[in-house]
C-alpha cells in the first residue's frame, strides 16, 4: 500500500516536505533534505543544510560574516510530483555531498601551504634573532599581520595555497588598506610598503617548500610625498614663550626635583603648571636631538650624559634594526636646557614620569595622548591653528628649521653626519624638508627679481 502525503501537505498550511520523515524514502543522503514549493512554479525545488563539518562555504554558509543563518544548498527537481522529486532530490544530494567534500579535502591542502602557515615558521624564527627593540619589533609585525586590515584576516592568506596567490588578491588588499587609511586621513603608502615587506619575507619562507616559488607583482604604491607640517620660527618662539607664561615661569628655573614635584599638579586637570614644565621638557628634547614621537614616553635621565660642554643621548632602542649611538645637540643653547631638565628628573622617565609605564611596553602608556592634548591647548591659547599639528610635527620642525638655519648640514659631507646623528636618512631629509626649503627659496628669489606687470598693479583712478 503507498504511503499517503502528509495532511499539511495535501490542505498547503506547509509547502515543503521532508523526503525522509514525510516521503519515507530510503538512502545514505542528507537527514536534511527536504522538497518544497517555489512561488507560482510547478516543478519542486530541493534543499538541505550539510552538517558544519562538511561545509567548505564560507563561514560554513552563514550570512553577514558568520553572524547570521546558514543559507541552504539547493536544487530543481524537475517535476511538480512530489515522490519522484524526492527521488531526484536524494540522488542530486548525494552527487553534491561528495562533492563538497572533495572542496573540503581540497581545502585542507590549500591551507597547509597558506600564507598563514610561513607565517607561523617565520616569526617563530626571527623571534630568536637578537634586536635592540625586539618587543617592539615583534608588536609591530604581529599587528601587520592580524591588526585592523591585518594580511591575517584575507582569505588569500588563510585559504589559498601560496604558489596561486595573485596581483588581484594584492590590489583588492591595497584597495581595502587605502581605504582605511584615507577614513584616517592618511595616503596609505607607508603602511602598503610595510606589508609589502612582510608578504615578500613571507615568500622568501614558502621558498622552502616551493624552491622555485615566485612573488606576485604589487600594485604600484605612489612615492609622491607631501610636504609635513611644520612650525614656523615665529610659531616656535610664541609657543614656547606661552608654556613659561603657561608654567609661571617654572620652566626656565632650575628647579631641585623636590621643588620640581612640589609644583601645582592636578591627577584630574591636566592643565596644571607641572605638567606644562614637562611639555617645555618634551618640545625641547625633541628640538635638541630630533627625536622619534615613539621615543617620548621611554626616554630616561639615564640616556644623557654630561660632557661638560655637551650633553650626548643615547638613545637605547632604535627603530628596525639601526645602529645604537650618541645623538648630539647641534644648538648652543641645548646645554643649559638639559642640564636644567636633568636637574629636577635626575632618575627615570622624563616626560610625564607620573603616568604609569612598564619597561618594555612605554608605548602602550597614554603619554602621547597626554602630549597631544596639551599641544592642543597651547597652540589655542597662542591663537594658532591646531589642524594637522601633533607630537610628530615637532621632530619636522627641529629638522626644517635647523636645515633653514644652517643650509650647510643639506650639503655633501655634512648631511650624512646630520642624518645619522639624528637617527634618519639623507634621502628622508631631501625628500621631507630641503626640496622645499629649495622651492621656497627659488619663489622668493624670483618675486624679489621679477618686475610686476605695469597694468596689473592697482592705481586710484577718477571716474
Amino acid at each position: 500500500m503507498a504511503r499517503s502525503l502528509p495532511q499539511h501537505w495535501l490542505d498547503g498550511t506547509r509547502k515543503s516536505l521532508s523526503v525522509s520523515r514525510d516521503l519515507g524514502l530510503r538512502g545514505d543522503y542528507p537527514s536534511t533534505l527536504s522538497v518544497y514549493v517555489v512561488g507560482k512554479t510547478k516543478n519542486l525545488a530541493w534543499r538541505f543544510l550539510p552538517d558544519e563539518a562538511e561545509d567548505p562555504r564560507p563561514f560554513c554558509g552563514r550570512t553577514n560574516n558568520g553572524k547570521g543563518k546558514r543559507k541552504y544548498i539547493e536544487g530543481t527537481t524537475g517535476t511538480d510530483d512530489p515522490w519522484e522529486a524526492g527521488k531526484a532530490a536524494i540522488s542530486a544530494s548525494i552527487a553534491r555531498r561528495k562533492a563538497l567534500l572533495r572542496q573540503i579535502e581540497d581545502q585542507s591542502l590549500e591551507r597547509e601551504h597558506a600564507l598563514s602557515n610561513f607565517w607561523e615558521t617565520w616569526i617563530a624564527r626571527v623571534a630568536t634573532e637578537p634586536r635592540s627593540n625586539q618587543t617592539r619589533w615583534m608588536r609591530d609585525k604581529k599587528l601587520l599581520w592580524s591588526g585592523t586590515n591585518g594580511i591575517g584576516l584575507q582569505p588569500w592568506a588563510t585559504q589559498k595555497s601560496v604558489s596561486r596567490i595573485t596581483f588581484q588578491d594584492f590590489q583588492e588588499f591595497f584597495s581595502l588598506v587605502t581605504k582605511h587609511c584615507q577614513s584616517k586621513g592618511t595616503s596609505g603608502n607607508e603602511s602598503k610598503r610595510q606589508y609589502k615587506t612582510l608578504i615578500r619575507n613571507l615568500f622568501d619562507e614558502a621558498r622552502v617548500v616551493f624552491p622555485s616559488l615566485q612573488c606576485p607583482d604589487f600594485p604600484k604604491i605612489s612615492k609622491q610625498i607631501k610636504q609635513v607640517k611644520h612650525l614656523t620660527h615665529d610659531e616656535w618662539d610664541m609657543l614656547v614663550e606661552k608654556l613659561v607664561q603657561l608654567s609661571g615661569g617654572a620652566a626656565r628655573v632650575n628647579l631641585t626635583p623636590q621643588e620640581y614635584l612640589e609644583l601645582d599638579w592636578s591627577p584630574r586637570n591636566k592643565k596644571n603648571q607641572r605638567n606644562w614644565v614637562d611639555l617645555y621638557d618634551a618640545i625641547h628634547l625633541q628640538w635638541f636631538y630630533y627625536l622619534r614621537s615613539e621615543d617620548a614616553p621611554r626616554l630616561r635621565s639615564e640616556w644623557f650624559t654630561d660632557k661638560g660642554d655637551v650633553v650626548l643621548c643615547y638613545l637605547e632602542k632604535t627603530k628596525g634594526d639601526r645602529d645604537l649611538h650618541n645623538t648630539t645637540a647641534y644648538r648652543p643653547d641645548a646645554y643649559e636646557n638639559i642640564k636644567r631638565t636633568l636637574k629636577r628628573k635626575p632618575k627615570g622617565y622624563l616626560v610625564f614620569p607620573w603616568i604609569p609605564r612598564k619597561d618594555g611596553s612605554e608605548n602602550e602608556s597614554n603619554v602621547g595622548e597626554t602630549l597631544n592634548d596639551l599641544i592642543r591647548a597651547v597652540l589655542e591659547a597662542c591663537g594658532l591653528s591646531t589642524d594637522e599639528i601633533n607630537w610628530k610635527t615637532f621632530r619636522h620642525t627641529a629638522f626644517r628649521l635647523t636645515l633653514e638655519e644652517f643650509p650647510r648640514l643639506g650639503e655633501v659631507p655634512d648631511i650624512a653626519s646630520f642624518a645619522i646623528n639624528g637617527h634618519t636618512s639623507e634621502t628622508m631629509l631631501r625628500e621631507r624638508y630641503l626640496k622645499f626649503i629649495d622651492a621656497d627659496k627659488v619663489s622668493k628669489a624670483a618675486r624679489e627679481a621679477i618686475k610686476p606687470g605695469k597694468w596689473s598693479m592697482q592705481n586710484r583712478v577718477t571716474m
